[in-house]
């Protein structure tokens, strides 16, 4: 997986994978498929502050604040190799709520390996 991350993040990913024994590439897969794992909530995003989930808003999915922006919009993007500045201009998204978004779910993912 191919993702640029502004420096900050790259540098809590970094020291997330070193904490965990685990590669910055495979958290971030941690983190995408997390987040689409059956269920969908497996990261409780009722926690993270910049998200919220509106019954008859875009079918209920975890959207960013005030917005019709599925979350999953971000982790399919930075999957396909988007940037976070690359996807906060196609969506009008601010960078540190992307940021916040990805950071939410890679500690959400802060547990040592089994």
């Amino acid at each position: 997986m191919a993702v640029s991350l502004p420096p900050e993040l790259a540098s809590k990913v970094a020291a997330l994978a070193a904490k965990s024994g685990r590669t910055a590439d495979v958290v971030l897969r941690e983190a995408v498929a997390a987040y689409g794992a059956e269920p969908a909530a497996t990261l409780d995003w009722s926690q993270c502050p910049v998200v919220e989930r509106v019954p008859g808003r875009v079918s209920g999915a975890w959207v960013f604040r005030d917005t019709r922006l599925p979350v999953a919009v971000v982790f399919s993007n930075l999957e396909a190799g988007a940037t976070v500045e690359e996807i906060a201009e196609w969506f009008d998204v601010a960078p540190p709520l992307i940021r916040a978004v990805i950071d939410f779910a890679t500690r959400s993912l802060d547990v040592a390996p089994q």
